[in-house]
């Protein structure tokens, strides 16, 4: 199934300057994640076993903390702690986000059954349509949660824009409910992943791996060009903490054709409104609208930065990032990267061009790198590379704030990578 019709001219040959960056979040949870989050004590192991609300959350008149059934539909009612979905876009709207996508678990208690007639489901649906305007994006979605790693693996993914759910509950929560989609393996998902259809035929439906381990999704197996196609983001990091490198790396030597992208993950309101934080995830797209920031993260128009603020956009043979190549001998790069002005530690310090290693490993060789003076807001950087057997490659940026007095980089936090670009083989 055609999951999205391209314009007669597609984005992937448009010149860099077509591209804006927009910021945003695509992993979060209301208190539609009931049994875990900011407002329990502690996480809920068993549904027949109900942990407290925090003393200091304000609950909403009448919720009961053993009953998902009263919880208060009114976002009026949640000031601090949890929200429901209303109350994350209204706060990410106020503090300068682009877009911000609500991915609750569907194995949990307030989505049973199964159906996209669930009164939660409609809920979160009818929160980012009002909340939805030409100047934000509020996206609904869900989180898939397979926790066993038997009959086809583990892992946890995430769906963007989709008119339905599934639920991969084993049981986890209390006991395995009697509809069939309680048991969903990674299989089943991905067959169904490959046909699910956007919400109102509008956009594109977005599907990534979160905050994945190096052997996860029983070690990235089941994958078929279907699926390939399906999936384009990887979570590379999870609020700005450490880096997942070698479950990337693992990922892309396998042949999955994912983007990296920055993630809160955050069971929580207050994460978006953290003065020492920043909208993680970074997208390429010409306008701000549904259809234009899901259609850049399925087509992995993607980039991960620890630096705020931070623009990166290139392009490979006249492609831009994200994109899949005619394989050659040659290939022509444009590199563009801005910071801050009124940041120079910030500056761009040094750019090398990544490419998968060529003995199989699961990291990259350096196939081209500038030093640069980390003097200058606009860095333009044109390399030609010429390696006929090269399968991806990505760009990676060196700050002066992440880099030691004699050249080294530090580690991994502070840097920017892009999504690859990958060779037809």
């Amino acid at each position: 199934m055609n999951r999205f019709v391209k314009p007669s001219a597609s984005d992937e040959r448009q010149p860099l300057s077509y591209f804006n960056v927009y910021r945003g979040n695509t992993h979060s949870h209301s208190i539609f994640t009931w049994t875990h989050g900011a407002h329990r004590t502690k996480c809920m192991s068993k549904l027949t076993e109900p942990t407290e609300f925090k003393s200091h959350w304000k609950v909403p008149a009448g919720t009961d903390y053993r009953d998902w059934n009263t919880i208060n539909l009114n976002p009026d009612a949640y000031t601090n702690l949890q929200g429901l979905p209303a109350n994350h876009y209204r706060l990410a709207k106020e503090n300068g986000y682009d877009f911000y996508a609500m991915t609750d678990h569907s194995q949990e208690p307030t989505y049973q059954p199964v159906s996209k007639d669930n009164h939660v489901w409609k809920t979160l649906q009818a929160s980012a349509d009002e909340y939805t305007t030409k100047d934000f994006v509020a996206i609904p979605g869900f989180e898939y949660s397979r926790n066993v790693q038997t009959n086809g693996g583990k892992g946890h993914i995430n769906v963007l824009n989709s008119t339905e759910y599934v639920n991969a509950d084993h049981g986890q929560r209390g006991p395995v409910p009697a509809w069939p989609e309680a048991r969903w393996s990674i299989p089943q998902f991905y067959n169904w992943a490959k046909t699910a259809k956007p919400r109102r035929n509008k956009g594109c439906v977005v599907v990534g791996f979160n905050h994945p381990q190096a052997n996860q999704y029983n070690d990235w197996d089941h994958i078929d060009p279907e699926i390939v196609k399906s999936i384009s983001t990887f979570e590379l990091h999870t609020g700005y903490k450490w880096t997942r490198w070698e479950a990337y790396m693992r990922a892309l030597n396998k042949g999955w054709k994912v983007a990296p992208i920055g993630v809160y993950d955050n069971h929580n309101i207050y994460a978006i409104t953290d003065p020492e934080g920043f909208p993680p995830t970074q997208v390429l797209a010409h306008d701000l609208s549904l259809e234009s920031i899901t259609r850049a993260l399925s087509e992995r128009r993607t980039f991960v930065s620890w630096i705020r603020g931070v623009e990166l956009r290139y392009a490979v043979n006249g492609y831009i990032m994200g994109s899949t190549i005619n394989k050659t001998d040659r290939y022509a790069f444009e590199v563009q990267i801005k910071t801050r002005a009124s940041h120079p530690e910030e500056r761009v310090s040094k750019i090398q061009v990544l490419r998968n290693h060529p003995q199989g490993k699961d990291d990259c060789e350096i196939a081209a790198e500038i030093t640069l003076a980390g003097d200058q807001d606009e860095v333009t950087w044109r390399p030609e590379i010429k390696d006929a057997d090269a399968k991806f490659y990505l760009v990676r940026v060196l700050h002066n704030c992440d880099v030691e007095k004699d050249g080294r980089p530090k580690k991994m936090a502070g840097s920017t990578v892009s999504a690859p670009v990958w060779m037809e083989a």
